[in-house]
């Protein structure tokens, strides 16, 4: 086992010192060709806030599911992870082709927001999580509707308009589950 793990690692070693891993090419074939404009001010802004966005109502969600009171609360909670994980894969990958860099945690108004939901419990909870999500949702598909309507770069403006519908049946699933 220990050959088997030292002939790589020494090969590798050997190649990044020779010089020989930068000839090697990033495997970019699963990224298709780039062939519209470069990502605009506004373009970046929006995949960092969805991204920031994403994260944390990933972490909200989950609280959700956990600690929600309701079986709707927990439905909603359930739907937030798995929409904002899989939104979050697509605005990583679009970032990454696009050379943008992502913020790496939520900002630090939604790291209090989920700091908040942790505190609460019950019916509480509840209350404290729909409308927290509700104005957040809120937020984001209005930014999201300027990003289709001013972005520059299609890739970004065809991700938002994919995270607008999102975003809105979020909305209206929050709604309804606070109208109950």
């Amino acid at each position: 086992m220990r050959t088997c793990l030292s002939l790589p690692l020494a090969a590798a070693t050997l190649a990044l010192f020779t010089g020989c891993a930068a000839d090697v090419a990033p495997n970019t074939a699963a990224l298709p060709a780039r062939t519209d404009t470069q990502p605009s001010e506004q373009d970046k802004e929006w995949m960092r806030t969805i991204h920031q966005g994403n994260l944390s109502e990933v972490q909200a969600g989950r609280l959700a599911m956990g600690k929600g009171a309701t079986k709707q609360v927990k439905a909603v909670g359930k739907l937030l992870v798995d929409d904002h994980t899989a939104l979050g894969s697509k605005v990583t990958q679009a970032a990454t082709q696009l050379g943008i860099e992502l913020p790496t945690s939520p900002s630090k108004a939604q790291r209090a927001e989920v700091k908040r939901l942790r505190d609460s419990s019950g019916r509480d909870f509840d209350e404290d999580f729909l409308s927290g999500m509700i104005k957040a949702h809120r937020e984001a598909l209005a930014a999201t509707k300027t990003e289709v309507s001013k972005g520059a770069n299609q890739t970004v403006k065809t991700l938002a308009q994919t995270a607008q519908q999102s975003l809105q049946h979020h909305l209206d699933a929050l709604e309804k589950a606070q109208e109950s």
